[in-house]
């Protein structure tokens, strides 16, 4: 499994960039519009130190950056380093409580907290492993996902009778979409989890008027 991170020219001096390169296939630079990192074009990261985090509700840009990673179409992820709750601010923990609760269900985006910068690479790892070793998990939404990956998949799962398992293992088997659009009955059977009924239905799917 290769794993590819874009970071934001910003994060260079984190210290993070440095704890990834190892464990990494790919590692590179840029300005990005939204978040901190890019995982494999799919997931899309906004780390913030606690500081940074309270000092984002403070100055009202914490939801401005929660509508640009949700415009991205990837899966958005926010990590927090550190305990927000203990902060110098002068901020009322209700507050950092109902940002937390609106990213988390206003804006449907993951919230974990790291114990630091070691924490937070070893998540972006394990992120990265698990979104590669599971596509079948990539949800359905509103917004298509950019990855190419991923929007194949986004194509496939949507065939009659086939859900999100089913899909991954097609494209597994036969490479590409055209493969599976050209396939006849017999080699559409020989996929694992469809059948003849599923087989049958893919095949008619893509010639019938």
């Amino acid at each position: 499994m290769e794993i590819s991170i874009i970071a934001d020219n910003r994060e260079r001096q984190s210290g993070i960039p440095d704890l990834l390169k190892p464990k990494v296939d790919n590692l590179s630079f840029t300005q990005l519009y939204a978040g901190d990192y890019i995982i494999n074009e799919s997931i899309i990261i906004e780390r913030k130190t606690k500081t940074d985090f309270v000092q984002s509700i403070i100055n009202g840009r914490l939801f401005e950056q929660c509508a640009k990673l949700r415009k991205t179409g990837m899966l958005p992820l926010f990590i927090v380093e550190g305990n927000p709750f203990g902060t110098n601010h002068n901020i009322k923990p209700e507050s950092i409580k109902g940002a937390l609760l609106s990213i988390t269900l206003s804006w449907q985006i993951p919230v974990i907290r790291s114990s630091g910068k070691k924490d937070t690479a070893g998540l972006m790892i394990m992120a990265a492993q698990q979104q590669s070793g599971h596509q079948y998990f990539i949800r359905k939404t509103g917004i298509k996902p950019k990855a190419v990956q991923n929007q194949r998949h986004y194509f496939i799962r949507n065939l009659p009778g086939l859900g999100p398992k089913q899909a991954t293992a097609l494209l597994k088997h036969f490479g590409t979409i055209e493969n599976i659009v050209l396939a006849n009955v017999s080699d559409l059977i020989e996929v694992e989890g469809i059948g003849k009924t599923k087989a049958d239905r893919i095949y008619n799917f893509f010639r019938k008027k």
